[in-house]
């Protein structure tokens, strides 16, 4: 007994176990991105970017989203049951407290060979205690694992925080340039319809030829056939952005006109503080400290277990007489437990250990890898879109004043009336062009947050908060 007692003490004062301690992973950072503009600021990344779009029907869909988004709820719940898991493996290193109770009749082989055949009462009640001691850490181990565990679910809750809060937005956005794509077209037929019945009065008196009326007809004809797939677009771009609010597919109020929107500032970041920014990056690096803790875990089992046991109580042949004076009882027992033989299960189970954390280590650095490629990728689209969208402004304007000039030289007598349908053709496409550009540089600019990350995500995980339990 004494000899276990001071592997106990040992045990207790000792913080090594076995297993490699996690160090991170070697990173070669860039020095700075190389597409951000010189306006671009980092202070915008700590605030909840969304509002500066100025349009209140948008930060009210955004703070639903985060209240009622189902996709969310299942990440709380994941992030509960890693905590649960941690609660579990810390549970391991504590001594384990129970208690038994015991009632008993009958007629003992011994009394019945001895011709009595009376029967007998016992009981008993005892309080027992366990305590597996974790001299190598294999315990200690498991509990880092399940903390790091749920510290991965946490990043994965804030990483469905940022995707949710960006495809709100951006769902918003693209219903918003829908519903203008949507207006062109409506206005576009409105005047070719206009056109088709001026021209028909015009026909009756022969004022013009047949062969005007009917180009008339087919151009109003393609204009109404691009409207109902724009009607259907904007129905699936409704019950998507529903479900992401929590709802059953329906309707979706409007706000303030595309063109209304005012576009955020670019934020900035330096790419070493994607490391501490992002989710992703977050949640792998806390896996592989997981898959790191899991080698000792694995490695314990090369070395015995030692437990300490011990139970008190009473016993008595009367219920009544249970807990008086001279029935006590007690035991105090230690085991030392180990495997001699087990055809290579443990060395398996270690190389499987060793070989899953590398997997996670490449996995870490290929996260970053990306994340580093995202912000490169979206300044560089945020800039092709903004000059993109420049072009298309002024060619509108031009069109526009293509498409009146040649209806002046058309009424004139200067122009035959295809010179007008061509221009008017130039003009709807260049208008429908202009309003995906726009559609276009308001997204980039909102790809811009969810790739950089920031301090935003703790700001929306506060309006996800549930209530406290009552």
């Amino acid at each position: 007994m004494k000899n276990i007692a001071y592997l106990t003490l040992f045990a207790l004062v000792s913080g090594c176990a076995v297993g490699p301690d996690y160090r991170q992973p070697a990173i070669d950072t860039p020095q700075a991105f190389s597409g951000l503009p010189k306006d671009a600021q980092a202070a915008v990344l700590d605030d909840a970017w969304w509002r500066a779009f100025g349009d209140p029907v948008l930060d009210a869909y955004v703070d639903e989203a985060l209240r009622n988004n189902r996709d969310l709820a299942i990440a709380l719940a994941n992030v509960e049951a890693a905590a649960g898991q941690l609660t579990t493996a810390s549970a391991a290193l504590y001594p384990q407290l129970g208690y038994q109770l015991n009632g008993q009749r009958g007629v003992t082989s011994t009394q019945r060979l001895a011709g009595d055949s009376s029967s007998s009462d016992s009981y008993q009640f005892l309080g027992n205690a366990s305590w597996e001691i974790d001299l190598w850490g294999g315990l200690r181990r498991q509990r880092e694992a399940a903390k790091a565990q749920l510290a991965a679910s946490e990043q994965a809750r804030r990483g469905v925080l940022l995707s949710v809060t960006g495809t709100v937005v951006q769902g918003y956005l693209q219903l918003r340039g829908l519903d203008r794509q949507l207006e062109i077209t409506r206005r576009t037929a409105q005047s070719y319809e206009e056109t088709v019945k001026l021209f028909e009065l015009q026909f009756r008196y022969g004022a013009v030829a047949r062969i005007n009326v009917e180009q008339v007809k087919s151009q109003y004809q393609q204009a109404l056939s691009a409207i109902p797939p724009l009607e259907a677009s904007i129905a699936q771009s409704e019950n998507a952005l529903s479900l992401l609010l929590g709802r059953n597919p329906g309707p979706i109020k409007r706000g303030k006109d595309i063109d209304a929107l005012t576009l955020p500032q670019v934020p900035a970041a330096l790419p070493s503080s994607l490391l501490t920014q992002r989710p992703d990056i977050l949640e792998a690096e806390r896996q592989l400290v997981a898959a790191n803790a899991q080698i000792g875990v694995a490695r314990a089992q090369f070395f015995p277990t030692i437990s300490l046991t011990g139970n008190a109580g009473n016993v008595s042949l009367a219920l009544s007489d249970l807990f008086k004076g001279g029935t006590s009882i007690w035991g105090v027992g230690a085991a030392v437990a180990g495997t001699v033989f087990s055809g290579g299960s443990t060395l398996g189970q270690v190389r499987s250990a060793e070989a899953k954390k590398r997997a996670a280590e490449q996995t870490y650095l290929k996260t970053v890898q990306q994340a580093f490629a995202d912000v490169e990728n979206a300044l560089s689209q945020y800039s092709a879109d903004g000059r993109k969208l420049a072009s298309e402004v002024a060619l509108t304007r031009s069109s526009k004043e293509y498409a009146d000039l040649a209806w002046l030289q058309y009424d004139g007598g200067l122009a035959p009336y295809l010179t007008v349908l061509d221009a008017r053709r130039q003009l709807y496409a260049a208008e429908i062009s202009q309003a995906q550009a726009r559609t276009s540089q308001l997204g980039d600019a909102a790809k811009l947050y969810l790739v950089f990350g920031g301090t935003w995500v703790d700001r929306a995980a506060m309006l996800n908060t549930p209530p406290p339990a009552r």
